[in-house]
């Protein structure tokens, strides 16, 4: 140490201090590591060191960088935990000026920190530990690095290094610390006797490619030793097949080219020393032949080839240990142009890819583990099909990329830039300039899941960049609660399966060698599909807020009302408006095939089934269906709750809630009439609509018994994770609705929480187990003991159940975790007194116990006796033994929402500040019009009061519907109708049409005769046809009214005195009465304003005529009196002569078919009437006429 310091005794104190540390890192970290041959001591060693850095510093410089550090590379590692760059020959302005530009290009990046350090080592591949991966390390006594260079030559193997440029990018690997180094200028040798080269063979008996090619043609020439020079025009990447690694390049001269096969692994670094372009000369090459390439021979390296790189001619080297790459560069814009004028995405099609050379600047990477990025912020990069490059290839943002024999694809997907670049395994790509910017670096290795899924399933460009966007988006909205991360890809790929068929999969299996060598080229990107797939994943946000601002862009006010609104006041128009319906198919959201992904749930607040991910969860309307695609019931069973799902067909329900106040029909344009409006949003689907995509537990065991039932029947063995628990086996009688309860279990006595009651018959004993049974088939001992029945009552958070319980079906419930088996032992209160008790004992369900359906109950067909039975609308109608409460079934073909009536207060009080409006709406009351599904002319009437409990969505025209525990009633008039109780459900067991008008049955009312009609000898309608002669009007009124309050609109102004009104809006108003009759009887129609000018024949300039001489007087009535038509007041009217002329002619009283429906009216008495047959009278008894209202009369009459 003494004698190093004493060349440097003129230098300062700080300096001297500098040189004893650059002198102990050298004895400490490269010195042990020296051979033995060089001749070296310590102090030469760092003299040779001290000359190099005061080289790359600058000679004209004379003071040492004594801010330059010495650090051992171990030390780099382990306490460099941000990406850095060092520069012994940057000057700070440089440094500034460096970042600022790379700044500017990528605004959202930052600039590599700086820092001073003095590296050094030696580079070496590995070889030596008989590990060899391709990779450049550095090394020194403490530790080693991996290392990237742009360019790098084989004289540098083995040398002591100092490396003036670099930057250095940590890794958060699994393994805890490391990192790599990007070697940006060409590093200095720092021993100075040059390491001794062997070429393996003379050099000048290299024989040319054109002479290789010739000799490979020749089949027996094998084990031919040859030494050949020519271009690199192809590099495969380093493959690592069967534990075996290698690569390949081609050597070219004209049309003529020499495939070499590199796989010694002595040689794998040779990977790193050659680029496209560069002119290089091999020895010792054998010829031979592959044998998954039959009939071709390539040339294979030995133990003895070397390489030597030689310079392009015509060119010069500037240095012999660095060699300059020369390749083509072509622009994208080029390529884009002569794809664009061709390409359509109207249509699905196939096309070929094109070779090209590009050369761009990495602006993002879009996903490292998939191996996309994007090259100047237009063009995408995809690098899936070769290995993850180790230490991410320096691909981060900022780096120039060159790249050769990559595939240009335009649109290949539409979740990607339209022009991507492909690698394949001939291609090439290289960094030709490291980013200066700081990014994150992704750990390289073996293949990512996505790219293990592309090789097993041998997918195709557009496929695997569909994949990818799916993968992307399962991460965000379903992982980690219901995806965990490892099993995303898995995901992806049975999503993919959904949307390909069987026939747009390939199973050709891929021939690597014919891919990397033989002309012409042909490879999985050769040919690609344009934008397919194309179907979009939506998150159940979007879906909603998609809902959400279709379900009033689409509103058109006059599309909700019928052609009748000219004639309705204020009140009846509004009425109209309260409530509206807006339903799409999935398929017409968007312009392109939608998939819906979530998870089926229970919805504890609505008592609802809802699809949910992590951005927001949607109620949805889910029924059966049998074999033949009809509705059946909505018997959805438990285990596909948790289940993974893929919708892709379905129905978009958005439900409309207004208060208006519109004065009349033509101010529907005004939208500031509009009080408050909101709407409901949920889905409609059947069962066999829905792809599992990730079953849940209860559901892999329902599949593994269908299954079983096909080969075998052994018993499976419970969950691996043993966990004791109860249960007992029942089968559901009958539920009642949920409704606002008070409850035991409330904090809060005035306090209301949703709650129903089940009915259910326990056909067995309570069982211990000593694992989850969950839906496994119904043991012998689950079935002994007595059958007893009981009242399940279901309150709170347990109301989720109330969607997956149906009468009928069989269920296991269990508790968890005890094997007290009184926990599911029924309640029962002790009568005394001699009091007879009616009530069953009672059962209060858990929020932690389970309920499972149990789908193998063949020998529990005899327990379905006590189920209550469903009647049919018409039996409801006309049964006269039925009782006051009844089940029904039907198809809703009309439903209207009840005005609330003016200074009512809610039914329960006490629950109106607790209520969700999301839930429930305070005095909500609908009217159904429920008509027979076999009978479409039988219609009963049903009054829902849906401010008892929940929402119940669903209920609209065309669904069919169960209908239980309704009140049974008998209007004044003798019209049956139900109302709902506290205790009624509605079960929605049937989906709509898809169209928002539908009204139910497509099926014509059926043909009734007047005569069969009134005397009801056979089941009456409430809507049929009629077909029959108008005998005579009866009467005819026509008015004008207020539009406000419905008097006398006269002269311009309403007539009423007191109070005064002064609204200036009117309507007219017209009503027919007539006499028809068919041969078989007569009957009383009423005609409303919408169908007189029909009945009167009358065209829109006539009636519009008649209109307005009508609104001079206000009101005109004329009505029959014997054989004439007469007016009590101003019978000369020309108004009113015209309107009796009219009402006599024969135009009027005329042959007739229309559609009529029954009204309202009470039961009279026979009457008696003489009736003349020739000379002979006779008196018979005629029942009362029916009393019909018109709803269309139709022009065709025969």
């Amino acid at each position: 140490m003494e004698e190093y310091l004493e060349k440097f005794k003129e230098r300062t104190r700080s300096e001297q201090r500098w040189l004893c540390e650059v002198f102990e890192g050298v004895r400490q970290q490269l010195y042990p590591l020296i051979s033995s041959s060089v001749g070296l001591s310590v102090e030469q060693l760092t003299l040779s060191v001290l000359s190099k850095v005061h080289r790359a510093v600058g000679s004209e410089v004379t003071s040492l960088p004594v801010s330059y550090r010495f650090v051992s590379l171990s030390e780099l590692t382990r306490k460099q935990h941000t990406p850095c760059c060092c520069s012994l020959t940057w000057s700070s302005a440089h440094y500034r000026e460096q970042a600022r530009r790379a700044e500017q290009a990528l605004p959202n990046h930052r600039a590599l920190a700086r820092d001073n350090i003095l590296l050094m080592g030696y580079l070496y591949d590995g070889s030596a530990a008989g590990a060899s991966d391709g990779g450049w390390w550095v090394r020194d006594a403490g530790g080693a690095v991996s290392c990237l260079m742009v360019k790098s030559s084989p004289l540098w193997l083995g040398r002591l290094m100092l490396f003036p440029t670099w930057n250095y990018i940590p890794q958060n690997a699994p393994a805890g610390g490391g990192g790599y180094l990007e070697l940006i200028d060409p590093p200095v040798c720092v021993t100075p006797e040059a390491m001794t080269f062997d070429p393996g063979g003379s050099l000048t008996e290299a024989m040319s490619v054109k002479r290789v090619a010739e000799l490979l043609k020749q089949s027996d020439r094998c084990d031919t030793l040859v030494c050949v020079s020519g271009q690199v025009s192809v590099i495969s990447p380093l493959l690592l097949i069967s534990g075996r690694r290698f690569f390949c390049l081609i050597l070219s001269e004209g049309d003529s080219a020499a495939p070499v096969l590199i796989t010694e692994a002595k040689h794998q670094y040779w990977r790193q020393c050659v680029c496209v372009g560069q002119y290089i000369c091999i020895s010792t090459m054998r010829v031979c032949s592959l044998r998954g390439w039959a009939g071709h021979h390539v040339l294979s390296v030995t133990a003895q080839s070397r390489l030597h790189p030689h310079v392009q001619p015509q060119q010069s080297s500037e240095d012999p240990d660095t060699h300059l790459m020369d390749t083509d560069s072509h622009a994208p814009d080029t390529h884009m142009t002569s794809h664009t004028a061709s390409c359509s995405t109207t249509s699905v099609r196939k096309k070929n890819s094109t070779l090209i050379s590009y050369r761009g600047l990495i602006t993002k990477v879009l996903h490292a583990e998939a191996g996309l990025y994007e090259i100047d912020g237009k063009v995408g990069l995809c690098l899936a099909y070769q290995p993850l490059q180790e230490c991410g290839g320096g691909l981060r943002p900022g780096a120039e990329i060159q790249l050769h024999n990559v595939h240009f694809l335009y649109r290949p997907s539409p979740f990607a830039p339209d022009v991507i670049l492909c690698a394949c395994l001939r291609s090439s790509a290289q960094v030709s300039a490291f980013s200066p910017l700081s990014s994150k670096s992704e750990v390289g290795g073996s293949h990512s899941p996505l790219q293990r899924h592309l090789l097993e399933k041998n997918l195709g460009v557009s496929q695997y960049l569909w994949l990818c966007y799916c993968q992307r988006v399962i991460t965000e909205r379903l992982c980690p609660r219901w995806v965990r991360k490892e099993r995303v890809c898995v995901v992806a790929g049975r999503l993919l399966d959904c949307v390909c068929n069987a026939e747009q999969k390939t199973d050709r299996k891929r021939d690597i060698y014919r891919e990397m060598l033989q002309e012409p080229h042909l490879c999985p990107v050769t040919t690609y599909c344009v934008s397919w797939p194309c179907v979009v994943l939506w998150s159940v946000r979007q879906l909603c807020d998609w809902m959400s601002s279709d379900v009033w862009s689409s509103l058109s006010l006059s599309s909700l009302v019928s052609p009748a609104a000219a004639h309705m006041t204020c009140a009846e128009l509004n009425a109209c408006l309260s409530w509206s319906v807006h339903s799409v198919s999935l398929t017409a959201a968007h312009s392109q095939p939608l998939m819906l992904v979530g998870v089926l749930e229970l919805n504890s607040s609505h008592a609802t089934l809802q699809i949910k991910d992590q951005t927001q969860t949607l109620d949805c309307v889910c029924v059966q269906t049998d074999q033949s695609g009809a509705t059946t019931n909505s018997n959805i069973s438990t285990a596909w709750l948790g289940c993974l799902v893929c919708v892709q067909r379905c129905t978009l329900v958005m439900e409309r809630s207004m208060k208006t106040n519109f004065p009349s029909w033509t101010h529907l344009d005004q939208p500031n009439y509009i009080t408050h409006k909101h709407c409901r949003l949920y889905l409609q689907f059947c069962v066999s609509d829905l792809i599992i995509i990730s079953p849940s537990a209860a559901m892999s065991i329902s599949l593994m018994e269908k299954k079983r039932d096909q080969t075998d029947r052994r018993e499976t063995d419970g969950d691996p994770l043993r966990s004791a628990c109860v249960s007992l086996i029942f089968r559901l009688n009958s539920k009642q609705g949920v409704m606002f309860r008070n409850t035991s279990v409330s904090a809060d006595p005035h306090t209301l929480q949703m709650g129903f009651m089940a009915t259910v018959l326990c056909l067995g004993d309570v069982q211990i187990w000593n694992n989850d049974p969950k839906n496994r088939r119904i043991q012998t001992r689950e079935t002994d003991g007595p059958q007893t029945t009981m009242d399940l009552h279901f309150g709170d958070v347990c109301v989720r159940w109330f969607p997956v319980l149906h009468p009928g079906s069989v269920y296991r419930l269990i508790a968890h975790n005890t094997e007290d088996v009184s926990v599911l032992k029924a309640e029962s209160i002790s009568a005394r007194g001699g009091v007879k008790l009616l009530s069953n004992p009672a059962l209060l369900m858990k929020h932690q116990w389970r309920l499972h359906t149990l789908t193998h109950t063949e020998q529990l067909l005899d327990t379905q006796s006590d189920v209550g039975a469903v009647m049919s609308v018409s039996k409801v109608l006309h049964s006269s033994s039925t009782s006051e409460i009844v089940s029904f079934y039907g198809v809703i073909c009309q439903r209207i929402t009840l005005q609330e009536e003016v200074g009512t207060k809610p039914n329960i009080q006490s629950m109106t500040a607790t209520k969700d409006r999301s839930v429930v709406e305070e005095g909500l009351k609908i009217r159904l019009t429920v008509q027979d599904s076999e009978s479409s002319g039988h219609m009963i009437q049903v009054y829902v009061d849906l401010s008892c409990g929940p929402y119940t969505p669903g209920l609209l025209q065309g669904a069919t519907v169960i209908l239980q525990d309704f009140q049974r009633k008998v209007s004044k008039a003798c019209n049956v109708y139900c109302r709902s109780l506290p205790i009624s459900c509605v079960t929605v067991t049937g989906l709509g049409s898809v169209s928002s008008g539908s009204g139910g049955s497509k099926s014509p009312p059926p043909m009734m005769l007047l005569g069969e009609w009134a005397s009801g000898r056979t089941q009456q309608c409430i809507v049929g046809q009629v077909k029959g002669h108008i005998v005579c009007v009866l009467s005819l009124r026509l008015q004008w009214m207020c539009s406000l309050c419905g008097s006398a609109f006269k002269q311009g102004s309403c007539s009423r005195g007191q109070p005064p009104c002064d609204s200036s809006c009117s309507v007219f108003q017209a009503e027919a009465k007539v006499a028809v009759e068919d041969g078989s009887g007569e009957a009383l129609v009423w005609f409303s304003s919408d169908t007189v000018s029909e009945l009167l024949t009358l065209d829109a300039v006539q009636w519009e005529g008649l209109q307005r001489h009508a609104r001079v007087k206000g009101h005109v009535r004329v009505y029959t009196r014997g054989h004439s038509m007469m007016c009590d007041v101003d019978p000369e009217d020309p108004l009113v002569q015209f309107l009796c002329c009219l009402c006599s002619s024969n135009t009027v009283c005329r042959q007739i078919k229309l559609t009529c429906r029954l009204r309202a009216q009470r039961t009279g008495k026979c009457q008696l009437r003489k009736v003349c047959r020739g000379p002979t009278e006779f008196i018979s008894k005629f029942p009362p006429a029916p009393q019909l209202q018109c709803l269309q009369i139709h022009t065709d009459t025969h």
